[in-house]
């Protein structure tokens, strides 16, 4: 299967420049969101302070609880979302033009890989990144869990698209997958987990294509 013209590295254009887009946009709040998130997912959410995160930005304390009146877990939570809803994207997109489940699964993995190495340090996912300090704040319990319902429930949507049997057990099976070689690439600081398991996808895909 062929992907389409106009990609950075695996990554559809579109997508990677809708993250820059996210990346520069001139606004106090999301200039906050962003910061936090980049620092979150570099250094975890208990290894980072809210004078680190208002330093990073340029801003000043007020602007803060301005927009985050619950100040670090608030903040955390919007961080994780907006992270969330970028990588969501990303999978919509890695799926498209896709024929099987399977092709936009390796297409998915290859493309996070791509965008991965597009810094200069391999960030965690956004999720993981504040899954510790989660257990016993609520606000980012309840953000942790709609961001990961939001990702299974994208797969699922594409495997029933392409007619896969099963798409809600494909979809979380999948998901699972993909944390797994998330954390690896993270304490690898690689990308070959994510091309790893995009080549083990394609491999099963053809056994079973045989065994038909």
């Amino acid at each position: 299967m062929t992907r389409p013209v106009g990609l950075i590295m695996g990554v559809d254009q579109s997508v990677y420049c809708g993250y820059c887009f996210f990346m520069k946009t001139p606004d106090t709040r999301l200039t906050l969101i962003k910061t936090a998130s980049k620092l979150f997912r570099r250094k975890g959410y208990s290894g980072v302070g809210l004078s680190e995160i208002l330093t990073a930005a340029g801003l000043p304390k007020g602007s803060l609880y301005h927009h985050f009146p619950g100040g670090k877990p608030e903040l955390a939570a919007a961080a994780t979302r907006w992270a969330g809803a970028w990588i969501e994207s990303l999978v919509q997109r890695s799926f498209e033009g896709a024929e099987t489940f399977e092709e936009g699964a390796q297409a998915a993995c290859r493309d996070l890989a791509a965008t991965l190495v597009q810094v200069d340090h391999i960030e965690a996912c956004p999720v993981l990144s504040v899954l510790q300090a989660a257990s016993d704040t609520p606000v980012l319990q309840g953000a942790v869990q709609e961001v990961y319902a939001r990702w299974t429930a994208e797969l699922a949507r594409e495997a029933r698209r392409l007619g896969r049997a099963q798409p809600d057990a494909v979809a979380q099976s999948l998901h699972i997958r993909l944390q797994g070689a998330w954390v690896m690439a993270y304490a690898q600081q690689s990308q070959a987990p994510f091309l790893h398991l995009a080549d083990e996808i394609a491999a099963e895909a053809a056994r079973n294509q045989a065994e038909r």
